[in-house]
């Protein structure tokens, strides 16, 4: 009898244990609603290399709780087979929402980024009608933007990439020998296949697009570096953007704090972001060099 009530017992724990899984599981992939928002404009946030759905948090606080931009934030994760995880949702109410977009593979090359990107979106222009949409990328994360806007511009099956901030984004690679050369370049030693691909596909770019390249330099003398990515790489944007899109800014940030791994949490580079995505607004075309 007493063997009969632990085996009784077992049993039961395993089913507490299995249905507390099963239950976790359901909370983690659970899919949002379907919510009316088409006339909202989210920001979707994108980290670099080795990030996930947190790398951004920083940005993502000061523009709900010191600036008030937005009211509401969701995170979503992609797989490599384009399966997507929500974690939370939003409602009805809410007010220019941030949406944190990782990468199962935090690995992968840029453009693989801009493929699952592209489907990402989609389902959140199907979720929620956005017909537009604002990308922030730190390091890798501005370049699959980057790809995004080249490959997907004309695709009506996603929102609209309206404004593109690209943090600390090596669009020509990390070589410092192709990256040579003094920040007032028009044009660099070498190119990458990278970059070469941008150029090609410039002509592709959204002429509505707005873009924003914050770069950074550790210290006056010396190397232009933000200590992985060369200045000029981070700032070659201006090769292909300008000619393209509607309007094209440059944010150089010189000094210790300036390094790649922390450039998109700076107060400066919090605050360009904010500036840029909801103070910031042209009528007509414009370029702004660091250099000029």
């Amino acid at each position: 009898m007493k063997k009969q009530l632990l085996v009784m017992m077992l049993l039961l724990l395993g089913m507490v244990v299995l249905s507390a899984c099963q239950s976790d599981e359901t909370v983690e992939n659970t899919v949002p609603p379907k919510v009316d928002l088409k006339t909202e404009t989210p920001i979707i946030l994108i980290h670099g290399s080795g990030g996930d759905t947190h790398s951004l948090d920083e940005i993502a606080d000061h523009l709900m709780n010191d600036f008030a931009s937005s009211k509401e934030e969701m995170s979503m994760s992609i797989s490599a087979d384009g399966d997507i995880t929500y974690q939370g949702a939003l409602t009805k109410d809410a007010d220019r929402p941030i949406i944190k977009l990782g990468f199962d593979k935090n690995q992968a090359s840029p453009d693989k980024w801009a493929e699952w990107l592209h489907i990402a979106v989609a389902d959140l222009k199907a979720r929620y009608g956005f017909s537009q949409m604002d990308g922030v990328g730190h390091s890798n994360g501005g370049l699959a933007l980057t790809y995004f806007a080249e490959n997907y511009s004309k695709d009506k099956s996603v929102p609209t990439l309206r404004k593109l901030i690209a943090i600390g984004s090596p669009f020509n690679d990390l070589d410092t020998d192709e990256n040579a050369g003094s920040l007032d370049f028009q044009a660099l030693p070498s190119y990458t296949k990278q970059m070469t691909y941008f150029i090609d596909n410039k002509t592709k770019l959204n002429s509505e697009l707005e873009a924003l390249s914050i770069a950074g330099k550790l210290s006056d003398d010396g190397e232009a570096t933000d200590g992985i990515v060369p200045t000029t790489s981070s700032l070659a944007s201006r090769l292909f953007m300008p000619q393209n899109a509607k309007v094209y800014i440059e944010n150089l940030q010189v000094g210790d704090t300036a390094v790649h791994q922390t450039l998109h949490e700076t107060p400066e580079s919090v605050e360009q972001v904010y500036w840029f995505l909801e103070k910031f607004h042209s009528e007509k075309s414009m370029t702004k060099l660091v250099s000029e």
